[in-house]
């Protein structure tokens, strides 16, 4: 794991860690999810057009349906409402299609990581009730990070031929909805969520257009939408009894 990486994930902990408004709600209550479920992501056309090809040529980015796997850690702050702080990953695989011939598509291994700050509204005030359904509303980024043997397939001309392909980090939003199941033992639980995640197109480091014919670009617009359905496992401490 490289260090840009760890950073990325270290992140959101030092941020709990370091906040002195955080430290004193751990003393009310402090919970850790485990969770795993499914990933879906929508798919975005482009056109390469002038001065790229005289002709314009379609084409299509979509990212692999897969499963994902995170941790999300909460502190309860006051009445309806609580936040928490959470990091995700799935393994997927990009397709960069272009429609006209003699192009074809190229696939690469991505690692995506999701992480990021979320408030939970709860419907019920009470944090000791047995079941809590919720809405939930946060900001944070998503980083797509390509496999290496996926940077050896895209900078090979005859393969990939995206000699300038990278990583890409953009900021994200999420919103969803979900419910907690508290289990009879005091410090365990379940959570169900579905949640929603909105961020800008990755351009994986290429221009979205140039005035150089022989550039490569990625004239991908719009926004790529992320979906998640997950199930864990909750464990609280500092429980108020």
């Amino acid at each position: 794991m490289n260090r840009r990486l760890k950073k990325i994930i270290l992140a959101p902990v030092c941020l709990l860690v370091l906040s002195g408004t955080a430290r004193a709600q751990l003393k009310d209550n402090l919970e850790v999810n485990l969770f795993g479920g499914g990933s879906f992501y929508t798919k975005n056309k482009f056109e390469i057009g002038f001065p790229q090809s005289t002709t314009p040529i379609q084409g299509a980015f979509r990212l692999d349906q897969t499963w994902r796997a995170g941790l999300r850690v909460g502190v309860f702050t006051r009445g309806h409402w609580s936040e928490e702080f959470f990091y995700s990953y799935d393994p997927t695989t990009a397709h960069f299609s272009p429609s006209a011939a003699p192009s074809s598509s190229v696939n690469l291994k991505l690692r995506v990581h999701n992480y990021g700050i979320t408030g939970l509204y709860y419907f019920h005030d009470d944090e000791l009730r047995r079941m809590r359904p919720f809405l939930s509303v946060g900001v944070g980024g998503t980083a797509y990070k390509l496999t290496a043997k996926a940077e050896s397939i895209a900078r090979d001309p005859l393969r990939g031929n995206l000699p300038g392909i990278s990583d890409s980090n953009v900021l994200a939003l999420n919103y969803g909805a979900g419910v907690k199941m508290r289990s009879p033992a005091s410090w365990l639980g379940f959570r169900v969520d579905v949640r929603g995640f909105l961020s800008p197109n990755p351009s994986f480091g290429l221009p979205r257009r140039s005035n150089d014919p022989n550039a490569i670009v990625f004239p991908v617009s719009g926004p790529i939408h992320n979906g998640e359905a997950s199930a864990g496992v909750i464990f609280y401490f500092f429980n108020r009894q």
